[in-house]
């Protein structure tokens, strides 16, 4: 990642957020519409990646195998008669 990428970033995170404000300052939602885009949302993604409980998640996995990991050795100096 270099200084230009980060430029294109800020750039897009601010023109996204422009776009965002001047949607919203238009034509606000009223709950019911939001709850209903959210869980259009939640449908796209599920149909898209499968149920988010049940999908397989590398990272987590990681994380967690690397807890263990570190618990073990921590426990491994743990004088057993205590």
């Amino acid at each position: 990642m270099n200084a230009e990428d980060i430029r294109r970033w800020a750039a897009n995170h601010r023109a996204a957020a422009a776009r965002e404000a001047a949607e919203l300052h238009v034509q606000r939602p009223t709950g019911e519409e939001a709850f209903a885009a959210a869980l259009a949302l939640l449908r796209y993604d599920e149909s898209l990646n499968g149920s988010p409980f049940e999908r397989n998640d590398p990272v987590s996995e990681r994380e967690d195998r690397q807890m263990w990991e570190a618990w073990a050795k921590l426990r491994a100096r743990w004088p057993r008669g205590r």
